[in-house]
C-alpha cells in the first residue's frame, strides 16, 4: 500500500512540474510574432523614410520652379 501511494505522489509531482505542450507552443508563437513585427516595423519605418525623401525633393522642386518664376 506504502508503494502504490509514494508512486501516485511521485507521478503527481512529476506531472504538475512539468510544461504541457500547448504552453511551449504558446510561448514559442509568441517569439516567432515579435520577430515577426519587428520586421514590420522596420519595413515601416523604411517606408516613412522613403516618404520624408520624396516629400524633401518635391518641395526642392517646387521653390526650384518658383525661383525661376514658374
Amino acid at each position: 500500500m506504502m508503494k502504490t501511494m509514494a508512486f501516485m505522489i511521485l507521478t503527481i509531482a512529476l506531472l504538475s512540474c512539468s510544461e504541457s505542450p500547448s504552453e511551449t507552443e504558446h510561448i514559442d508563437n509568441k517569439a516567432d510574432n515579435k520577430h515577426m513585427l519587428s520586421d514590420q516595423e522596420k519595413m515601416l519605418q523604411k517606408a516613412k523614410d522613403t516618404e520624408k525623401l520624396i516629400h524633401e525633393a518635391d518641395e526642392k522642386r517646387r521653390k526650384a520652379l518658383e525661383d525661376q518664376g514658374g
